[in-house]
């Protein structure tokens, strides 16, 4: 069993498994001698791990079914049989921009969520340029969902607005120096716009989706085939580390730790009031409740579901990224996402898990039971806003 591991994250608040695993013992529990590795782009985390650089990653939820498919640039087939959470990011627009809606078209920020109409009215009105947006990656939820988002109030991608891919933690400088007028990034980012005030959040990932997927631990698949009993132990490392994540009181502690300089590298107060469940949208507006806003373990998120795989290829497919779809997508769907995988370090530590491989469609704002599970699992809400990100 290979115990020496290089594992590479991204300085965004949902890496908190992998630094819980770390600073809690749950690697070395498993026998794991573990390095986190801080990366400056998701594109890089992808060459490393397909060249053999690291173990394993941090990854966006799409980026194993791109590589497996080659329509990343690389095509080196991926696994992942590790969902590290759900929700985290949202799309944060230029205060300048905001406040012109308020003035201008305040009725366009009186919907839940809030819509782009706005942003659409104030341009054709009195902008004689299109708008940018910042993207972390082209195969990602937020690419989709901010297209989604930009679609859903009428702007025209390539007419009326352009988006540009740019890294997590470079968002909030590109915003401030006039780059770009908004982006969909995840945490501490849109915190740190809006501390500087600059940048204001117009929605949320919730609140677009609730509780709908984000990253995964992404592996080759050939790593995967030659390492299966270390493969094992870190899925059992992981989900130990995300139970106790989701348990309120260690909130507070992992916050600390990943204000360090080998993590985040920012200030506490960017990163802890997220974890606990209090969001601010704008510098002079209150914190409001976001219980969910970030979901470590909960509601069956650590699931490699393959219904989140299934609509990442029709997402593909809707923004030209997938030509023609798979002929097969079941049989692509079992390769990437490894549901048994999953199971077996699930029934190792007696913890529940889904019997099904595909999460039943329900869109509802209240709470459910999963009972195609090992134990009866309770699941959040589970609406999505945009007819648009419907499969």
């Amino acid at each position: 069993m290979k115990q020496d591991l290089r594992i590479g994250f991204l300085p965004l608040t949902d890496c908190a498994v992998l630094v819980a695993a770390l600073e809690r013992g749950f690697f070395e529990k498993y026998g794991l001698h573990v390095t986190l590795q801080r990366e400056v782009s998701w594109a890089n985390i992808r060459d490393r791990v397909a060249f053999g650089e690291l173990d394993a990653a941090h990854m966006l939820a799409p980026m194993p079914l791109a590589a497996t498919l080659g329509i990343d640039g690389l095509g080196i087939p991926m696994q992942a049989a590790f969902s590290l959470g759900l929700n985290g990011s949202a799309i944060t627009v230029a205060s300048p921009l905001m406040q012109a809606m308020r003035e201008h078209y305040p009725q366009a920020l009186c919907t839940a969520p809030v819509r782009a109409h706005g942003l659409k009215r104030l341009l054709d009105a009195q902008m004689p340029r299109k708008l940018v947006f910042g993207c972390v990656y082209p195969f990602s939820q937020h690419h989709y969902l901010l297209q989604a988002w930009l679609q859903d109030g009428g702007l025209v991608l390539g007419q009326d607005v352009e988006i540009r891919v740019i890294p997590p933690q470079q968002m909030v400088e590109s915003l401030a120096q006039g780059q770009i007028d908004g982006y969909c990034a995840g945490e501490p980012w849109n915190q740190q716009a809006v501390s500087r005030g600059i940048g204001q959040v117009a929605v949320t990932s919730y609140d677009l989706w609730n509780n709908g997927p984000e990253k995964v631990l992404g592996v080759t698949q050939a790593w995967a085939e030659a390492n299966p009993e270390t493969h094992q132990a870190l899925l059992c490392a992981l989900l130990e580390a995300a139970q106790w994540l989701d348990e309120p009181h260690n909130r507070v502690r992992i916050a600390e730790l990943l204000t360090r300089p080998e993590y985040l590298d920012v200030p506490l107060a960017l990163i802890q009031p997220p974890l606990l469940g209090r969001y601010r949208y704008a510098p002079d507006e209150p914190e409001r409740l976001l219980p969910d806003f970030n979901v470590f373990a909960r509601y069956a998120a650590n699931f490699p579901w393959h219904s989140h795989g299934e609509y990442f290829l029709a997402q593909m497919h809707a923004t030209g990224q997938l030509a023609t779809l798979p002929t097969d997508p079941a049989a692509l769907l079992t390769k990437v996402y490894c549901t048994p995988l999953y199971r077996l370090a699930a029934e190792t530590l007696s913890l529940p898990y889904p019997t099904v491989d595909y999460l039943p469609s329900v869109h509802c704002l209240a709470p459910w039971v999963l009972r195609d599970a090992s134990q009866l699992i309770a699941m959040g809400n589970s609406y999505v806003a945009l007819e648009r990100l419907r499969l």
